[in-house]
């Protein structure tokens, strides 16, 4: 049971704890702010699986199914969580992949998590791994997504309050752990609109829910939300409990949105079928991390490049930042890279450890270096004081000495921030892969078996279960994506690389000890060189090393290392150009692909304001799914989309919001261009 759901205000934006955390018995947490116990004193873990696992049938329940989703009100210390994957790991018959969602608007420090469960020597193995992943310091609100049990557990956790997060996530969820402080303690979350949420949020073949209370308001709300309620003996000292289910009616088709009309049937997902064998068009960044995503599922997947090596382009730079993209509001771009940023870091940083990914985490210092940049850190900071663990505030004395030169200004540091080597990462991804190099793929056909995909010179590959198009300009080549011309565009970078005896070093130290972001960047030395620039040449296709951009880059780095830039000149240096993709929006494009002629036809007169009810669900090309137009942020960008795509081919819980979801959705464009009478049916 867990504190959350209060709906006091929250300063800044940031997450607050709901009161302090106190002890009771030794190690059985209790809020003073609620009144309540965490869990049973007398043996939380025994209440857990009495009320939960046996309350939902655990582990007959998955044994035969591919995924089992478990879905929760309140993740509190994890004991449930860690309950739910011990019975898991011990069953013989268990499902191939489990997934717990669970909600939590004031998550515990990791010091008082593993604290809590030190009375259950059993589940150390399991506490210890979770504590591992715990990352309180960054834990902003929105959807983390966490891999254990080398992909074989996904725990996703909806940070904030339960009813708005169930209610704006899609789930699937096969079985319910309904958990919480007593209604009595905590009457604002035991709300008709959490359990229409938990409806709404359940796999549409049925699912199951448990919950320790016999509240009058509990089977009220599950009732009206469509629940067929039982009352099974409580646990210990308590005289009831509940148990419900709720079925697929009889006169309804298997869809994702069983239980409620979409208001925008224009950005349903489509019903995947299982797919055995997948094809990537596209040997960067986004195509490896699609590739890998989906190996770590099972799935056979086959990567084609049309390049001689992978990581040909923006992803064969020597040194990218791994940097966040966090903002002082709620916007949408700043959601969507802030997520990816949390994502990215934890699968690096794993990589990294494993001595797979070449990475340096560093540190990341964000010059403040006019009034507009002055502004926007104030701002951040003001939302993300109490978070020192992801971003805290340097004056310029303070940014010298972090970064081992003289800076003249202040700015932000961003401690769990670094460089990466690109190349170590997309080989680290494609690892097992089949890679299919020097080859273009030009068409993507229909066969009785799935999809065949057509080379150049004619050359036939597949049947593949799905395509992923996770190339850059190329995708607008391509039949199924041809619509995107407008959408995507080029933007030439060119970096340039400064041999690292050009930096003078003051003391014994390295010169440059962490990254420095300004309007450009510079790295620390990798193999005796810095990379530094970089240019954005927008709808320039060309990849020349040009002396021009090389003066540019000096020019900016200029404005930040004046005596390091005056030592150098364009003749000197070496460097690198390529391009990134960018849409119009800067978001990027993530989802199915949607069939272009086929959404005018259906929704051709939806500027006229008509309910989404009348509309049918989204049209798309069956099978085809589009990565695509990161721009300069595929290093925080590509890992989660290829999270994204693989749960969504793979009929798994989604790593992101529907809000979100809807934001990167390729259909957009074609949906703003309707409404806003753009385009035309």
């Amino acid at each position: 049971m867990t504190a959350k759901d209060v709906t006091e205000p929250v300063a800044g934006n940031a997450l607050q704890p709901a009161g302090e955390i106190t002890w009771q018995d030794g190690d059985v947490p209790f809020s003073p702010y609620f009144g309540d116990i965490y869990f049973n004193p007398k043996d939380g873990l025994a209440e857990t699986r009495y009320v939960f696992l046996e309350g939902n049938n655990l582990p007959n329940a998955w044994q035969e199914h591919e995924n089992f989703a478990i879905g929760e009100t309140g993740f509190g210390t994890g004991l449930n969580f860690l309950a739910a994957w011990q019975c898991w790991d011990s069953d013989p018959k268990h499902s191939k992949r489990l997934h717990f969602v669970s909600v939590e608007k004031y998550p515990l420090s990791r010091d008082d998590m593993i604290r809590a469960h030190r009375s259950w020597s059993e589940l150390a193995h399991y506490s210890q791994q979770l504590a591992d992943i715990w990352p309180h310091e960054s834990m902003l609100p929105g959807v983390h997504r966490f891999s254990l049990a080398d992909g074989d557990v996904n725990l996703t956790l909806l940070i904030g309050d339960a009813i708005e997060s169930w209610a704006g996530y899609e789930g699937n969820i096969d079985c319910w752990f309904l958990d919480g402080f007593a209604p009595s303690r905590n009457p604002d979350m035991w709300n008709p609109d959490l359990f229409a949420a938990l409806a709404n949020a359940s796999n549409p073949r049925g699912v199951s829910l448990a919950t320790f209370t016999a509240a009058r308001i509990v089977r009220d709300g599950l009732e009206s939300a469509g629940f067929e309620i039982s009352k099974r003996k409580g646990f210990g000292y308590k005289r009831d409990m509940i148990t419900a289910t709720l079925s697929k009616p009889d006169n309804t088709t298997e869809t994702p949105h069983l239980f409620e009309i979409a208001d925008d049937p224009w950005f349903n997902l489509p019903r995947p079928s299982k797919a055995k064998s997948v094809a990537v068009i596209g040997g960067g960044l986004a195509g490896a991390a699609c590739a890998e995503a989906l190996k770590t599922r099972g799935v056979a997947v086959t990567l084609f490049e049309k390049a001689e090596q992978l990581a040909n382009a923006a992803s064969g730079n020597p040194t990218g930042m791994l940097e966040p993209y966090l903002t002082a509001d709620d916007a949408i771009m700043g959601r969507f890279y802030e997520a990816g940023y949390r994502f990215s870091h934890h699968k690096i940083k794993k990589l990294a450890d494993q001595g797979l990914v070449e990475a340096d985490f560093c540190g990341v210092i964000d010059l403040a270096t006019s009034a507009r940049k002055r502004e926007r850190l104030a701002g951040l900071i003001k939302r993300l004081a109490d978070k020192t663990g992801l971003v805290e505030t340097l004056d310029r004395d303070q940014a010298s000495e972090r970064f081992g030169l003289p800076l003249q200004h202040d700015g932000v540091f961003y401690p769990s921030a670094g460089w990466v080597n690109p190349p170590s990462l997309v080989r680290a991804f494609s690892f097992g892969i089949d890679v299919r190099l020097s080859t273009t793929i030009t068409a993507i056909g229909e066969s009785e078996q799935g999809k065949v995909l057509t080379d150049e010179n004619g050359a036939s590959y597949g049947p593949f279960d799905a395509v992923i198009i996770a190339g850059a300009l190329e995708t607008q080549m391509l039949h199924q994506t041809r619509w995107l011309t407008d959408q995507l565009n080029p933007v030439r970078g060119q970096i340039s690389f400064l041999p690292e005896e050009v930096v003078p070093k003051p003391g014994n130290g390295a010169a440059i000890k962490c990254v420095l972001s300004h309007k450009g960047y510079i790295t620390p030395a990798r193999n005796g060189m810095h990379v530094f620039g970089a240019t954005f040449g927008r709808d320039d296709t060309a990849t020349d090393l040009r002396q021009d951009d090389h003066a540019f880059n000096i020019a900016q780095l200029g404005k930040v290392l004046p005596e390091v830039a005056a030592k150098l000149s364009p003749e000197m240096l070496d460097g690198r150009a390529s391009l990134r993709t960018t849409t119009t929006d800067h978001l990027p494009l993530i989802g199915p692909a949607p069939d272009f002629d086929a959404y005018l036809a259906s929704y051709g007169d939806i500027d006229k304001g008509k309910k989404g009810a009348r509309y049918i669900d989204a049209p798309y090309h069956k099978g085809v799914y589009i990565c695509s137009g990161f721009g300069a942020r595929g290093l925080i960008g590509a890992p989660l989309a290829a999270e994204i795509l693989a749960s969504e081919i793979c009929d798994m819980p989604l790593p992101l919001e529907k809000a979100l979801m809807h934001a990167i959705h390729p259909a957009r464009f074609i949906v703003r261009g309707l409404k806003r009478r753009q385009i035309t049916a």
